[in-house]
């Protein structure tokens, strides 16, 4: 818990919600990753494994411990 205020907006009516999509609707956003399932499946793994690569270290991360008057 923090005494700083929560920015984060509440949702309201005005804010689009996503939809649920159907089966035939993610089949056809993937249908570009390959001709067959196990294509597909491969390349959402790759593109899945490669997000460590894309993540920042521990070392380039701000501090999360300690009070601001630690330093």
């Amino acid at each position: 818990m923090s005494d700083q205020p929560d920015d984060t907006p509440a949702p309201d009516a005005e804010t689009p919600v996503a939809e649920p999509r159907d089966a035939d609707d993610l089949t056809a956003a993937v249908s570009d990753l390959g001709e067959t399932d196990t294509d597909r499946l491969d390349a959402v793994q790759e593109h899945n494994e490669s997000l460590e690569d894309r993540l920042p270290s521990p070392d380039d991360l701000p501090r999360t411990h300690g009070t601001p008057a630690q330093g």
